[in-house]
């Protein structure tokens, strides 16, 4: 089985929450990396969530609210990617990063076994994931 890649979108931040990641094992690209640092501040979400998921990156981000917002959630079901947001966008960059390895072992399996599209919520250690609906 191929390794997942994961894609962190601007919220998640350029340096500590994929840093993290990748101390913990994770294959991870940040948009500042593949866009450099002026083209990640103005790219449409639209647009890296179609590329992103084109590269057959796994997509996490700290906006939940992608799922009620009918572009990208449009953009989410016709790419048919698989998106893991934080509920909650006023975490530190290293509760950002805690909460994402908190729930390790979910997201891989959820990532390995279900094709996109789907946008899963991932709340407080302990408490799951959640299949959020798109409104599209």
């Amino acid at each position: 089985m191929a390794a997942l890649r994961f894609f962190t979108d601007r919220s998640l931040g350029d340096h500590h929450v994929p840093g993290a990641l990748r101390a913990a094992g994770w294959t991870v690209v940040s948009m500042r990396e593949r866009y450099g640092p002026i083209a990640a501040q103005q790219l449409a979400d639209i647009d890296w969530i179609h590329e992103a998921t084109g590269e057959g990156e796994v997509l996490l981000t700290g906006d939940k609210a992608i799922a009620k917002r009918p572009l990208e959630a449009r953009a989410v079901l016709a790419a048919g990617a698989r998106v893991f947001a934080l509920g909650s966008s006023q975490l530190t960059g290293a509760a950002k990063a805690g909460r994402l390895l908190g729930h390790e072992r979910a997201i891989f399996r959820r990532a390995r076994s279900q094709r996109g599209p789907y946008i899963v919520s991932v709340s407080v250690t302990g408490q799951g994931l959640q299949t959020l609906k798109l409104l599209g």
